[in-house]
């Protein structure tokens, strides 16, 4: 990750934080971080028994 993707990602979170509230950043990142769990294991699943 390049040090301008990572100042643009920090700018738009600072933003969604000051317009919604950490509560609901917060939730959304947990929830995205889950679902990319599960998509790896479900990946990784498939292709241990495909």
């Amino acid at each position: 990750m390049s040090a301008g993707s990572a100042l643009g990602i920090a700018a738009a979170v600072a933003v969604a934080v000051t317009a919604i509230g950490w509560r609901t950043v917060l939730t959304m990142i947990a929830v995205s971080v889950v679902a990319l769990a599960v998509v790896g294991f479900v990946n990784v699943t498939s292709i241990v028994f495909g």
